[in-house]
């Protein structure tokens, strides 16, 4: 019976491999057992690498089967210390999702026909480039739902999906930006397969298989259903000269949920419900285009849904007040910009649902309005327009202000001109 014990805790170092990339190289201390000594060196192997990668540990049969295998195809004649044969490292990846770098045998012990040796195993793991995608939460966003085949679009029609596809691409970029969630994709599926069966074939180095150890999976989804989006072109007469102009109106409903995968607790839901019109239409998108209406109504409405939702779960906070008054908040990229207004809150003490107990966040006490004057990839810069810039400190939490808008005054439709035009171009007036 093979038994496997950990003796020593791991240590971790950074280095190289010879492909070029970062790995974090793991040594642990194990205790494998055989009926030979190569079987006891090779189950130790297998055993170190499920321990560092948390796989679990396989059972006696599996085991067995794994080293006869192993001994078939290689011979029981190793080299100790060496894990140099492509064909041996793939295999050790086969049977336990990981690689030796390499190890030295500290001891060795028979009993009983029982092989016992203590092994220090080297084990590298593949380091993701960056920032690690662990300090985040992870987050993949669904392609939303629709519930109609196609959306009118000026008089012309655009496929459901199309829809539904630029629009996951516009809440992909928006939340990215946020910088708060690790965003994975779940759209180019089929792309992420090629690249894996080609890191699995023959012809890719057997080192590169770590990288696929790597694939992670999501703490939350973003989905959602479509139920409008559509685009007017409403013509007029214009009465002085005749001539035909056009008013745009454009409207866009979804319902939404942030929902926690592990549980299926709904974390956030709410609905977007944009309604724009001519004056708005006509600022969001001066040419007029059709593609560039649609594309700027699908950007307004990914906005406000990944807003809403950072608002409710991670709200701009101030990270600096600068000496010339600038305030310094933690976001910047194409989430924010030039110009916005926001309110700047203190927060109190923390606030609990009498019913349920449950935590509602910390009181808050509005002390200054900003406005948005300057923003980078990462951060914005902001200055004080209402309030004491002495008031905000680190930590001050930061919201949107709420657009308030302005009636529309409808003009008279006016009354056909009395001015008629000479033949030589000029007018006869009503009083001549």
């Amino acid at each position: 019976m093979m038994i496997f014990k950990i003796i020593l805790s791991a240590i971790f170092l950074i280095c190289v491999t010879s492909t070029g990339f970062p790995v974090e190289v793991t040594q642990i201390e194990v205790l494998g057992s055989g009926l030979t000594r190569q079987e006891a060196i090779y189950a130790g192997l297998i055993e170190a690498v499920r321990q560092v990668n948390g796989v679990e540990i396989a059972s006696k049969t599996q085991t067995n089967f794994s080293y006869k295998e192993f001994a078939a195809s290689h011979g029981t004649e190793q080299k100790e210390g060496s894990i140099g044969k492509n064909s041996i490292k793939k295999d050790i990846f086969a049977k336990s999702k990981g690689f030796v770098q390499k190890y030295d045998i500290i001891d060795t012990h028979t009993a009983n026909n029982q092989w016992e040796i203590t092994l220090l195993v080297s084990i590298p793991k593949y380091k993701t480039p960056g920032i690690s995608p662990h300090s985040r939460r992870k987050i993949a966003i669904i392609p939303f739902r629709t519930t109609k085949g196609s959306y009118n679009f000026r008089g012309g029609h655009i496929a459901s999906s199309e829809i539904s596809r630029q629009f996951t691409q516009k809440l992909v970029t928006e939340m990215t930006q946020t910088r708060r969630f690790t965003v994975l994709d779940r759209e180019y599926i089929e792309e992420f397969f090629q690249e894996k069966n080609f890191i699995l074939s023959a012809d890719a180095p057997v080192s590169e298989q770590m990288k696929i150890g790597e694939v992670l999976g999501v703490d939350y989804l973003l989905i959602g259903t479509i139920s409008e989006a559509s685009q007017k072109q409403i013509p007029y007469i214009i009465n002085v000269t005749g001539e035909t102009g056009y008013n745009y109106s454009a409207s866009f409903i979804a319902d939404y949920r942030i929902i926690v995968m592990a549980t299926r607790q709904i974390k956030w839901a709410d609905s977007v419900r944009i309604s724009l019109g001519d004056a708005e239409i006509k600022s969001m998108a001066p040419g007029f285009g059709t593609d560039q209406m649609q594309q700027a109504l699908l950007d307004e409405a990914a906005k406000q849904i990944v807003h809403k939702a950072m608002e409710n779960i991670y709200p701009l906070m101030v990270v600096k007040v600068q000496p010339n008054g600038e305030v310094i908040l933690n976001q910047g990229g194409a989430t924010i910009s030039d110009g916005e207004m926001l309110d700047v809150f203190t927060k109190g003490k923390k606030v609990f649902d009498p019913y349920t107990g449950e935590s509602l966040g910390s009181s808050e006490s509005r002390i200054a309005t900003i406005k948005i004057v300057r923003v980078i990839p990462k951060m914005s810069y902001a200055t004080v327009i209402k309030g004491q810039l002495e008031a905000i400190k680190k930590g001050s939490i930061c919201r949107r202000l709420t657009k308030k808008k302005e009636p529309v005054l409808q003009s008279p439709p006016g009354r056909k001109t009395d001015i008629e035009p000479t033949p030589k171009g000029g007018v006869i007036l009503p009083f001549d």
